[in-house]
């Protein structure tokens, strides 16, 4: 509350402390629909190493063996994440 004849008082805000933490959304997903969603990621993913990993077997099958370990050494890259000299996680 403001005192008019006291100038030290001021108005005191009444916005709301903003919560902890993250936002809540307005339609937040349900356990079932992430699962779903994470499920569709995955096998998409899947599909593409599946792919990959095929085209690398189309070079050995051609006799292009240095095509495929090149594929195939860039896969591997890929889905196992940063890799030191000694094949060891870095």
């Amino acid at each position: 509350m403001v005192d008019i004849r006291d100038p030290g008082t001021l108005q005191l805000p009444l916005a709301f402390k903003r919560s902890r933490g993250r936002p809540r959304k307005e339609s937040p997903l349900t356990g079932a629909q992430r699962q779903a969603r994470f499920r569709a990621r995955r096998e998409a993913q899947a599909q593409v190493l599946h792919e990959r990993l095929l085209k690398a077997l189309g070079y050995l099958e051609q006799g292009d063996a240095g095509m495929a370990r090149c594929e195939l050494e860039s896969l591997v890259a890929e889905t196992s994440g940063k890799r030191g000299e000694d094949g060891l996680d870095a």
